[in-house]
């Protein structure tokens, strides 16, 4: 695979013919002659997702090819030359190989686009390059599914933290907003000795920025992202992380110093949120006890190095460079942000974010959001394409079903769909040639799993059931399609 296929775009000068060894995973065990090819996006994703190894009987009794593409690997050449990372090369990638692969065992046979209609599939990262893929080379890719795809370009999102705030528990809800206020009360206070005895609390190193040391307590948080096929849920029930930030009992063996220091942080509390303040004892408490043992990595140890802030890596370069997505805290009541308080640092400021990309990178911008929002931004649609994400998902706001815009407006595209199709509070579309689906109290990707044979104690959600059904018919309205305007070419 060539590493630079943009030998006429400045941005990758200077330029190489150098190429990369592409690897890819192909299961012809269901194909029979005149099949459509799903080939799967990946991301971030690990090669053993079940995803591929159930949509054969997912798609009934066509069938079919599956063949899934490995994104440009994370070797030393691209640490090296980032430049060549991008998503317009992997889009290229997989048009360069949709044009030439072939399998050993199919030689005989042209499953080469556009002679045979070609679906693409991706989740989270890999949905923006099916999206993507379909819009940008619509004559390759006949159809496209896109879960949970992060499409849209943002510099700010404060609303990944803020769909918690506004989904949570309550009471849990408040106490997070609570702590975290306090925190950021003892920074802008300049009481050095507060700040010492906070640091001390979560036992890093007194080196720590704040900045980073409050990235480091949105750790938590990824418990929101539940998955239907793995129980329990780990951010409420027993135990959790929720049940610490309500609990009004010590649920860790504690010293005499944190005890002293929740105690004398206290003064620092939101007194106007909560009448008591001394009812957060045991939730700070229980939070730095909490953090303390679920990040023993970074014990005594700078935030910074153990959570290797400074490392390039790919993603990250993606990140600084295209997307964006920063997940940031805001000031309640500024611009385009809610009036309550947040449940992140107010400190985790896109200039935060923008600051550790430099200093990551050499690099003196930020990220270039018209790299991904010209295919659509908040507007993105396509004939052919279906678009989904869970009504819950922390990444909807980078997606075009997200229920604000960036300045915290509705998203008029949500409005319109209700308007058209009344029949769903969510604004999903049941237009089946290029539907938009959001999962009734669903997460990131959760129509993306599926289940294996032998997996019965496992039920599947009745949304996810749901929003599969209508996937699988809008694949079969494509192929009809292709039927009734391919003659002469491979048929389904």
């Amino acid at each position: 695979m060539p590493i630079d296929h943009f030998h006429n775009i400045s941005r990758y000068e200077p330029h190489t013919n150098v190429t990369f060894q592409q690897h890819y995973w192909v299961d012809i065990s269901n194909y029979v002659p005149g099949g459509p090819v799903i080939i799967h996006a990946i991301g971030e994703y690990s090669t053993k997702s079940p995803t591929l190894l159930v949509l054969s009987p997912f798609f009934g009794v066509k069938k079919i090819p599956l063949w899934r593409l490995q994104h440009r690997p994370r070797s030393s050449i691209y640490y090296r030359k980032l430049r060549f990372h991008s998503t317009e090369q992997a889009l290229a990638d997989l048009a360069y190989f949709a044009q030439r692969a072939t399998f050993r065992g199919l030689e005989d046979r042209d499953l080469t686009a556009p002679r045979t209609p070609w679906i693409i599939l991706g989740g989270s990262y890999g949905g923006v390059i099916s999206a993507f893929a379909r819009i940008q080379y619509p004559d390759l890719f006949w159809g496209g599914l896109s879960s949970s795809g992060v499409t849209t370009g943002i510099l700010d999102n404060w609303q990944f933290f803020d769909i918690i705030r506004r989904h949570a528990l309550p009471e849990c809800v408040e106490a997070q907003q609570q702590i975290t206020n306090l925190m950021d009360n003892v920074y802008e206070s300049g009481n050095e000795t507060a700040l010492f005895q906070l640091k001390a609390a979560f036992n890093v190193s007194q080196s720590s920025t704040y900045p980073d040391l409050v990235f480091l307590l949105t750790s938590p948080f990824s418990a929101w992202n539940q998955v239907w096929h793995r129980k329990p849920f780990p951010f409420t029930g027993p135990g959790s992380y929720c049940d610490l930030l309500t609990s009004q009992t010590s649920h860790y063996p504690t010293t005499e110093t944190l005890r002293t220091t929740a105690h004398l942080l206290l003064s620092y509390a939101n007194r106007t949120a909560t009448a008591n303040a001394t009812a957060l004892y045991y939730p700070l408490l229980n939070f730095f006890s909490y953090m303390r043992e679920s990040s023993t990595y970074c014990a005594g140890r700078s935030v910074h190095d153990c959570l290797s802030l400074g490392r390039p890596s790919p993603y990250g370069w993606l990140t600084c460079t295209e997307s964006g997505g920063f997940a940031t805290g805001y000031i309640p009541g500024s611009e385009g942000h809610p009036h309550v308080l947040p449940m992140a640092s107010r400190m985790l400021s896109p200039a935060y974010f923008l600051d550790r990309c430099h200093r990551a990178y050499n690099i003196t911008y930020g990220p270039q959001l018209d790299r991904l929002n010209k295919y659509g931004g908040p507007n993105l649609s396509y004939p052919r394409l279906a678009i989904s994400t869970g009504q819950l998902d922390y990444y909807r706001a980078l997606g075009p079903l997200a229920e604000f815009l960036e300045n915290g407006d509705p998203n008029p595209r949500l409005v319109q769909n209700i308007n058209d199709n009344g029949d769903n509070n969510n604004g999903s579309s049941s237009s089946i040639t290029t539907p938009q689906i959001i999962i009734e109290g669903g997460f990131h990707e959760w129509d993306f799993p599926g289940l294996f044979q032998n997996e019965t104690a496992v039920e599947m959600p009745l949304a996810v059931q749901r929003a599969k059904t209508v996937e699988v018919d809008a694949v079969m309205a494509w192929l009809r399609e292709w039927n009734a305007t391919h003659t002469n070419t491979h048929a389904m």
